[in-house]
């Protein structure tokens, strides 16, 4: 039943990304859902056909979560970019620790294969959530320490992606460690978990949305001249910093 309700809810959530066009500011994010929900479909037919508990449907779920993962490091990405794109050399220091993170996670994954296969996605999996986690965080305390403003919804959906990786390091790491009689309680707590987070990127993308960064209220003239100095002083020093530095590294290339 909870699955059943998984896949309306992907189902209404992508209708909603195509009615309202927002598949054009978020093609990454669209991306992932869609894949999301053809691969829970197809998941459910293995399952359905060779059964939760065979080798096979276990080889190929998890082969189709491979991917499922991939399209939500991009979505993830492009969330982080919509975030901090306005300060081009924030982004610019922000995708290389994403990109960073995607190669330790690979590292990490090689290690594990030692062990044998089964070990490998796990891990991983466990890893980039990990990751994705790491990374929302600190964009978030980023926003905040700089007082950067940015739209509701791009914070709602990294909120969502947040939150449901912070919930699937602990879920593989209880899996991992109480393999047998945990693994339905897993597969259902996975489920509502993704649920939530469906819930929440509904609700944030139930209206149209457009590029850029949210609209800003001006203040009198009088009063921006006088104030201007001090506005987000420290974070254009250190966009500036950074701009100057991939411009050094782009010159040594």
């Amino acid at each position: 039943m909870l699955w059943a309700v998984n896949i309306v809810a992907g189902v209404f959530l992508l209708v909603l990304l195509a009615v309202r066009k927002n598949y054009r500011t978020y093609a990454a994010f669209s991306i992932y859902v869609f894949l999301n929900l053809i691969l829970g479909v197809l998941a459910f037919l293995v399952y359905r056909w060779l059964g939760f508990s065979s080798d096979a449907s276990w080889r190929i779920s998890w082969g189709m979560q491979a991917l499922v993962l991939c399209a939500r490091g991009l979505a993830v990405m492009e969330v982080c970019k919509h975030l901090l794109s306005h300060y081009r050399g924030v982004w610019a220091l922000a995708w290389r620790i994403l990109l960073g993170c995607a190669s330790l996670v690979l590292l990490y994954a090689g290690l594990a294969a030692r062990h044998g296969l089964g070990f490998v996605l796990p891990k991983a999996e466990r890893a980039l959530e990990l990751a994705i986690a790491a990374v929302i965080v600190g964009v978030f305390v980023f926003l905040r320490y700089y007082d950067v403003e940015a739209k509701r919804e791009d914070r709602s959906l990294a909120l969502g992606f947040c939150l449901y990786s912070c919930f699937g390091v602990l879920n593989n790491t209880v899996l991992e460690r109480f393999l047998d009689s945990y693994v339905t309680l897993w597969n259902f707590l996975g489920m509502l978990a993704f649920l939530a987070s469906m819930l929440l990127w509904t609700w944030a993308l139930r209206k149209p949305q457009t590029e850029g960064s949210p609209k800003e209220t001006l203040l009198p003239s009088g009063v921006y001249q006088t104030l201007a100095p001090q506005f987000n002083l420290r974070l254009r020093l250190l966009n500036e910093q950074l701009v100057q530095f991939w411009k050094t590294e782009a010159t040594r290339n």
